[in-house]
């Protein structure tokens, strides 16, 4: 049987509902089927949960610019690469309570006894990164006081990347995308697994996202890639068949 990752994105306080900054519709949705998935009946050979990960003035927010949220702007990035940046409101700094993985979704991967790793990314303050395999590992034990200095991320092909050549480590060929929110980090991390060689399967039902136009053009590009998708009432069986496969 090849073996396969969990991989948890982003279901963090600030994108949930009522009180999240950056609440993304529908995500407390998604809690109880990862809780789900994190049952021990689910032979997983390892767990990655990301977070979003930002320092206050982050290139993403809104008040580093002084522009309305949800708006657009061209900026220029501290890896010298000028792009059209979304707009948003401040969230999942550093120190808040906002950054935190949801509590349940914690308590379950504090009691996964497998392997597992937190994967955190947006840290650099003039970067932006959507796909958890832009950043960077450390173990779930690990609290904010034990980050170091970290210098400006590279672009590095996805294959290359920190999380890439740790699931290859591990042995592992499949992974299982789940999490926030559709149609940003949750499709650029399913992208990037594509892209670094990795067989990807998307859980309708595990994932939400912000806007229904999006949501529909990031799954039909997944799916127009190779991505599989489960979902529906049968999707429990369906997945099991996909990862035993």
């Amino acid at each position: 049987m090849p073996h396969t990752a969990l991989i948890i994105v982003d279901v963090q306080n600030d994108f949930l509902p009522p009180s999240g900054s950056l609440a993304v519709p529908g995500g407390r949705q998604v809690i109880p089927v990862i809780q789900k998935l994190l049952d021990r009946s689910w032979k997983w050979d390892t767990v990655i949960a990301s977070q979003d990960y930002h320092p206050s003035g982050h290139i993403s927010f809104s008040s580093t610019h002084s522009v309305e949220p949800f708006t657009e702007r061209q900026v220029e990035d501290a890896r010298g690469t000028t792009y059209t940046q979304a707009m948003w409101p401040n969230h999942c700094v550093v120190g808040t309570e906002g950054v935190q993985i949801d509590r349940e979704v914690r308590g379950s991967l504090d009691a996964w006894k497998g392997e597992k790793r937190i994967v955190r990314k947006g840290w650099h303050r003039g970067v932006e990164q959507y796909s958890a395999f832009e950043g960077y590992l450390v173990d779930p034990s690990s609290s904010d006081a034990d980050e170091k200095l970290r210098s400006t991320p590279e672009k590095v092909p996805a294959k290359d990347t920190e999380l890439a050549k740790y699931l290859r480590q591990q042995g592992i060929a499949k992974v299982v995308v789940t999490g926030l929110a559709t149609d940003y980090c949750v499709g650029a991390t399913a992208h990037a697994a594509l892209e670094a060689g990795f067989e990807t399967v998307v859980v309708e039902s595990a994932i939400s996202g912000i806007s229904e136009d999006g949501v529909k053009r990031t799954m039909g590009e997944l799916r127009a890639k190779g991505a599989k998708v489960v979902g529906g009432d049968e999707w429990e069986s369906e997945l099991k068949g996909l990862v035993s496969a």
